[in-house]
């Protein structure tokens, strides 16, 4: 065994012997990094170990890209600490949840281990490998760089500030075994994760094969740019207060016509209560059918979750509404306590009632029609969103215009925007919001 096969030989076995964070062997670009090494330990032809050389670094700078965030140390060291901080295991799952106190100290002892298995990893030397593949192939060879990254921090900016500032101690620490109640801390006020690097999420997939896909950049709608409906904001803005707290709280349905604010009402929640530990998950209506998978894995962690259906209403033939009713009001097993579903709709009952549901075996179309009408009862809080009347909608107008700074006489612009509300036959704060960015474009083109 040469010098080069046994450095590789030394960093395999370093790599093959994380316990608590074993997972990170899984990740693709630590896979493509174990490859490339195998592929130099084994002396493969020149143009094998090239390609896969080429593959690694590669993989390195497209998700520097995807991450958009500055970056620590080079390209490699950087991934290796996104990696711990974001791994889900029994150490940092464990930390989410309780003091590092209160973690075992034979668990805590094999963290200290793979702490000290990362940074031979972190602290790897490419030199000895560019060098190898230089002489081989016959031509200069770079694996290894360091590029500065985004300037600013993605959103939320609170998580990766602190992310940021772990990464740069560990960057620069001697000895990482010795930082595990600073990893433990950051895990316990942030989380780990994709709960942790995301605050909204979408349901992809169906059944066990579905799974949470968060959402980078979730709507930027905050409840100060809603103008407008301030009972019914103020009530869904207080149920929600009291489930972050862990106080009693309700399903809600916000019904009404469209164009009011509904769906804004619920998405401007993220941005409202994100700090406090809220996520939100929206599901379609052709999704509920995996309402007991979703619950599963939400029910599992420390957050408080608001399962978000937007536009819900179901025809006769649907029957989707079951599986939504079964986890409104529970069965044999409880509904966790950190989930609530939060729901918009243009229909009171939800579920299109027919005279046929009201036809002949009346015993029968009785229970057939409560069971659909009684769906909507399975809410706690019901809020109602109905079209502004003229006063209220010129309000509505006069709010969203000042907000952007709209610089024109108050009577000329209830004017026109009474001329578009008769022009597109609805008034609603949509259609405020339509005339003014309509109005900014016609400003800005003169």
């Amino acid at each position: 065994m040469n010098k080069i096969q046994q450095q590789i030989f030394d960093i395999q076995t370093t790599a093959q012997s994380l316990t608590v964070y074993r997972s990170i062997l899984d990740d693709d670009i630590i896979r493509k990094y174990l490859d490339m090494l195998e592929s130099i330990f084994n002396e493969e032809a020149a143009i094998i170990t090239v390609s896969k050389s080429h593959e690694f670094i590669s993989s390195l700078l497209r998700e520097t890209a995807a991450y958009n965030e500055p970056l620590v140390g080079n390209l490699w060291q950087n991934h290796i600490l996104n990696l711990i901080l974001l791994d889900e295991n029994p150490f940092s799952l464990r930390c989410e949840r309780q003091d590092l106190n209160d973690v075992e100290e034979p668990l805590r002892r094999l963290v200290e281990k793979d702490m000290a298995h990362l940074q031979i990893l972190h602290d790897f030397d490419f030199s000895p490998i560019e060098a190898y593949i230089k002489e081989k192939a016959g031509q200069d060879f770079t694996i290894m760089c360091s590029v500065k990254g985004a300037s600013t921090l993605p959103y939320p900016e609170t998580y990766y500030g602190k992310r940021q500032e772990i990464k740069i101690l560990l960057n620069s620490s001697p000895i990482w075994d010795a930082n595990i109640n600073v990893l433990a801390k950051f895990y316990n006020n942030m989380g780990c994760g994709d709960f942790a690097k995301y605050r909204a999420f979408k349901w992809v997939g169906t059944g066990e094969k579905g799974r949470l896909v968060g959402i980078p950049e979730p709507d930027p709608i905050r409840i100060c740019d809603l103008i407008g409906y301030e009972e019914q904001k103020n009530e869904v803005l207080r149920n929600t207060r009291q489930f972050v707290k862990g106080l009693g709280a309700n399903n809600m349905l916000l019904y009404g016509d469209r164009g009011t604010g509904k769906s804004s009402t619920i998405k401007a929640l993220v941005h409202e209560f994100g700090e406090e530990g809220l996520r939100m998950v929206e599901v379609t209506k052709d999704q509920l059918r995996d309402l007991p998978y979703i619950v599963s894995i939400l029910k599992k962690r420390p957050y408080r979750f608001i399962i978000f259906v937007d536009d819900l209403s179901f025809e006769e033939h649907e029957t989707e509404y079951k599986y939504l009713k079964a986890i409104l009001e529970g069965s044999l097993e409880p509904s966790p306590e950190n989930v609530l579903i939060y729901a918009t709709s243009n229909r009171r009952h939800l579920v299109r009632e027919y005279h046929s549901d009201r036809a002949e075996d009346e015993l029968k179309s009785q229970d057939t029609l409560q069971e659909k009408l009684s769906l909507s009862d399975r809410f706690g809080i019901t809020v109602v969103y109905l079209s502004p009347d003229k006063e209220k909608y010129l309000e509505i107008v006069e709010g969203i215009a000042k907000s952007k700074g709209v610089d024109i006489e108050p009577n000329k612009l209830r004017e026109l925007a009474l001329k578009w509300e008769l022009w597109h036959n609805s008034r609603s704060g949509r259609t405020a919001r339509q005339f003014i960015e309509d109005l900014l474009g016609k400003m800005g083109s003169v």
